[in-house]
This record gives structure tokens, sequence and C-alpha cells, in this order.
């Protein structure tokens, strides 16, 4: 009776596992056919995905392809130049692709203009707004990071908020600045902090000496245009994005314990503990935490045709994963374009934010590399240190020569880096001609900026020394900026020029003053007029001025989108130089031979050097 009682479970097990499969064979079909373009040529090397999946394969020789897919799936057919296609799945599918004409029409962002994407003869790489959709950015900067080739942007430090490095192409000095020219909405920035990623329409980055050399030496690392978003809606829009999001440090390293710390230093021979010592404080739980991140922003926007207006408010508020630090950023932007008159149109941008911050101790008069490193140094026999009892620090460390992971903390727990800045620009837009345009642009770039600090008398070594340090740093930076562009589009025939003159000025004014003070009574007042003493040595002010004058130009030629060309030229007169060196000119060529649309291009075959697709052509070698 057992023994029949296991051949039936083993009859039945095999009869499911028969309906199992039975049932994933039905959920599977096969999808078959021919993918051709316009002209009914076929298109080797297609691109056929099944939807929402990373099923796929590519078309052969003939244009055929064979692909199973899930019952009812639906497939996306694509191919560079031509517009992508989807179908639901079947067998003996004929696919027809028509050209994508519109990818070539794209506008792109230039110095000073813009250009179809098809007269673009320079290496530049874009970052769209749809690029930008759905991803948990809190920085301008984030938003280019893994979105165009050539350009490194990493973090060099894990604060919050904290200024992200941008490399176009690698370092090209190991002495100067390695950063690129920002300009935002025609304006040249020191940094794009300031940007919320909600109001960027597009990115465009110049990457070579060609496109670069119309904004002249300072473009010598490559320039990032950044052009903020408009209203496109007729009726009156109003967006709200909420986002959360919270951060941790994934795994801590394992350290030492204080058995095997003691046996450590006895090797080492300078110290020598006790054998009673116990593990007391685990200082990845005591220093480190899970940050949280939240970010809102507010749109509204509207086009009637003659007037278009957005404004955007946003707020973002960042706790970082070691304690004491924080970042929190107030942003306000807003756009009107109206035109005036048929031949007249007018634009003002206004761009506000206001920033607080509170970052880490990356080694600032700390040994062993600030907060980070002390946590992984400190040996787990010293008890958190209690800034009421001083002398605790050093009975508890038997002479180990470390600084405590809360001692660090304690030193900038009360830093403060505030700024705030205003962009404000005008711009007149004249249609002088037909193919004639004149722009003329003034822009107001204030930036203000207070780092305050302040070391109480009791909780570090540092500010028990000097009685209690404060200081304060405030600077003030002006930057104003004119630009003049005149320019010249026609089109006859299968000829296309397009001509642009124009001027900038720049006139820039920088203030600092700094102060010092040290010997406190207490931690009750922590501004400097509560210090007895002050420190001449780290006291005084600064100040800096300097203009620009600019002179450039560009003419592209364009023969029946075959034959490009392009060339630019941009003095720039200086008044940090010497006046019989004042001026540097900084010319520019670049062409470009569109060879697919010479007629005797063989515009429907395409070369894959692939092993495997060479062996399904017959050619492997």
């Amino acid at each position: 009776m057992e023994n029949l009682t296991k051949r039936f479970k083993a009859l039945a097990l095999l009869f499911a596992l028969i309906m199992l499969n039975a049932s994933a064979a039905l959920a599977q079909v096969t999808a078959t056919g021919t993918v051709k373009d316009s002209g009914g040529e076929p298109l080797i090397g297609a691109s056929v995905i099944e939807k929402g999946t990373k099923n796929g394969t590519s078309t052969d020789i003939d244009g055929r392809f064979s692909l199973n897919v899930k019952q009812g799936a639906t497939l996306v057919f694509s191919y560079i130049g031509y517009k992508t296609v989807e179908m639901k799945a079947s067998a003996d599918m004929n696919i027809s692709l028509s050209e994508d004409t519109d990818m070539l029409d794209e506008v792109v962002v230039i110095g000073y203009g813009s250009v179809r994407r098809g007269d673009v003869t320079t290496a530049i790489s874009s970052v769209s707004q749809k690029d930008l959709e759905n991803r948990p950015i809190v920085s301008a900067a984030q938003a280019i990071q893994g979105k165009a080739a050539g350009v490194s942007v990493t973090s060099p430090n894990g604060a919050p908020g904290g200024e992200m490095t941008i490399r176009v192409r690698g370092t090209t000095s190991f002495n100067g600045s390695n950063d690129p020219l920002y300009v935002v909405d025609g304006v040249p920035v020191d940094n794009i902090n300031f940007l919320a990623p909600s109001d960027i329409a597009d990115i465009q980055i110049l990457k070579d000496a060609s496109s670069a050399a119309i904004y002249g030496s300072r473009a010598a690392n490559g320039v990032i245009l950044i052009t903020s978003k408009s209203a496109n809606t007729e009726k009156p829009s109003v967006s709200l994005t909420a986002q959360f999001g919270w951060s941790k440090v994934r795994r801590s390293m394992d350290v030492l314990n204080a058995q095997q710390y003691r046996e450590l230093q006895d090797e080492i021979g300078l110290i020598s503990l006790p054998e009673n010592l116990t593990d007391r404080t685990d200082w990845f739980d005591e220093i480190y935490r899970t940050g949280t991140t939240q970010n809102y922003q507010l749109s509204i926007s509207q086009n009637t045709g003659r007037t278009k207006y957005l404004m955007n408010l946003g707020y973002l508020d960042q706790d970082g994963v070691i304690k004491p630090s924080f970042y929190k950023r107030y942003n306000f932007r807003v756009n009107v374009d109206t035109k005036i008159a048929e031949w007249l149109s007018a634009s003002a941008n206004i761009v506000y934010s206001d920033y607080t911050s509170n970052g880490i101790n990356t080694g600032n008069g700390a040994n062993r590399g600030g907060v980070v490193l002390s946590v992984i140094n400190t040996p787990t026999y010293a008890p958190v240190w209690d800034p009421e009892n001083p002398d605790q620090y050093y009975t508890n460390f038997y002479g180990v020569n470390i600084t405590s992971p809360s001692e660090n903390l304690a030193r900038n727990k009360n830093s403060r880096n505030k700024e705030n800045r205003l962009i404000a620009s005008g711009n007149l837009h004249f249609d002088i001609l037909p193919g004639f345009t004149f722009n003329t642009k003034f822009t107001l770039d204030r930036r203000n900026s207070k780092n305050t600090d302040f070391v109480d008398p009791v909780s570090t070594n540092y500010g028990r020394e000097n009685y209690g340090i404060g200081s304060d740093t405030r600077a003030n930076n002006q930057l104003l900026v004119w630009d003049n562009v005149l320019n010249y589009v026609r089109d006859f025939g299968k000829h296309r020029i397009d001509v642009m003159a124009g001027t900038s000025w720049t006139d820039s004014k920088w203030d600092q003053s700094y102060i010092q003070g040290y010997n406190y009574r207490s931690d009750d007042i922590q501004t400097l007029n509560a210090a007895n003493r002050i420190n001449w040595t780290n006291t005084g002010t600064n100040a800096s001025a300097w203009t620009i004058m600019s002179y450039f130009g560009r003419a592209s030629y364009n023969f029946d989108n075959r034959y490009l060309v392009t060339a630019n030229v941009r003095a720039d007169g200086s008044s940090k130089l010497h006046p019989d060196h004042r001026w540097g000119v900084f010319p520019s060529f670049s062409a470009a031979w569109r060879i697919s649309q010479e007629s005797w291009f063989p515009k429907r075959r395409v070369v894959d050097q692939r092993p495997e697709t060479a062996r399904r052509l017959g050619t492997d070698r």
C-alpha cells in the first residue's frame, strides 16, 4: 500500500510538471517578420525589443527577425535615424520605418544662439528635460551625472548639499582650475549650486575647442549651457512635486576590539594598556545616523500666445548621515516673456536662492582625518566623551594620541555657511528684417555669503586652549553683464548661411571681511561681541575688481545637408592683464561631411562587425 502511494505521488508530480510546461509553452509565441524602410529596402541590424523587457534581437541581412515573446506582447522597432514603431507581436509581421527628419531639425543651444542639430559640426552632448524626469536628484550637477559621454561628475565628500566636481574630458591642469564654464540662460556663473533641477529645461555641454572657443579663455575646460524652463500650456498649469528619501552608511567596517587593540599597542611598544579594558562604545552607531531628504517644488505657468509666464517655488531639506550635518535651500524663479509688437518682444528672468549648511569636519585641526577616520581609529574602550568632565578624555585614552569623534563633531557643530544669490536679467529681441534679429540683454548677478563658526571653551581641546573661539567671514560679489548679439540666417536653394556677431561687457566687484575672537567666559553667548580678545592675525579685509570686454563672431555654411563648415572667433580684453598685453584672440574652425547624404552611399546596408552577427550573415572568419 505504501509503495502504491509513492507511485501515485510520483505520477501526480510528473503530470503537474507536464501541465506547467504546457502552460509555459502556451504563454509563449514566436514573432517573425521583416523590417524595411519607406522605400521597401530591408534594414540590417534594426533593433526589435519586447516592450517592458530586455528580451530582444536584431534583423539579419534580409531585414528579417524571429523572437520568442509572451502572448499579447508589444514589440518596439527602432533604427538610428528612423522613427520608432510599436506593434503587437504576431507571425509574418511587415514593419516599415520612416526617416526621422525631426532629429536633424531639433534645435540645440550653443554659444550666444542656437542651431539645428543637423548643422552641428562640433562635439556637443545634450541632456534633455526627459532625462531629468522622475530622477531623485537635488542638484543641477546630478542632472548631468551619467548622461553625457566624456563628462565626469563626482562628489568629493558626503556632506549634504556638497558641491560636486564636474570634469569635461578629464583634468587639464595641475595648478589651475579644472572647472568648466557654467552659463545659465546666457549668464556666465561660477557654480550651479543655486539652481534647482526642476527649473532646468535642457543642458548642452560644449566639449571640444571648436565649440567652446566662442567663450574665449574661460572655456578652456569646456562649457555647460543650461536653459531654464518656460511656459508651454495655454491654460494655467499648476504642478507640485514632493520627494522624500533616506540615506545611511551601508556597512560599517570591522575594527579591533579592546583586547586586540591592547595587543597591538604591546607589539608597537609605545604605550602600555591595562588588561581589564572592555568594549564600551560602538563609534559607528554613536556618530552616524539615518539621513533624510525632503524636496518640494511648486510650479505655476501659462502661455496666452502673446505673453507667457512661469513661477517656481522650492524648498530642500537634507540631513546628513553624520549627526550635525545639514543643508537647507529655498529657491524662487519667475520668467516672463511677452510680445510687445510684431517686431519686438521682451523677457525678464529672476532667480533667487538662499541656503544654509553645516558640513562635516574632514581634517581641520583633527588628528588622523577628522570625523570619518577617527570613527575607525578610536579604540572601543573609550567612552563617549563628557564635555562636562574634560579630564575624562585624557584618562580613558591612556596616552594614545587620538582625537575622539565626539570632539571632532563638537568642533564644527556650531558652524554655519549661509549664502543668498540673486540673478536678474532683462532681454529685448528685435526682428529687424527677414532673417535679421538683434538681442540685447543686461544681467545682474549679486551674491552675499556669511560663514560663522564657534568652538566653545569646554567641549574640545582646541577650544579649551583658546578659551573658546568665534569667527565671522562675510563676502559680497556683484557681476554685471551686458550682451549684444546680431544674427542673420538665410536659406536659398540648397544653401544655408548663419552669421552671428556680438559684444559682451562684464564687470565684477568682490569684497570680503573676516574677524576672529577668543577668550570666552562660556558658551551662553556665541557672538563675537562676547569675546574678550581679537585675533588680529585672522582679522582683515580683501577686495578685487575686474572688467572684461569681448567681441565675438560665428559663421556657418551648410550645403544640401552634406557639407558643413563653422568658424568662430572671440577677442577678450581683460583689466587683469598688462595694458600692453591685454587682448587675446581665440579662433576655431570645424567642418563636417555627412556622407550618408551622398547619392552613392549605400544607405540600406549596415556592416555589423559583431561575431554573432557575422555568423548569422555567413561571413564569420
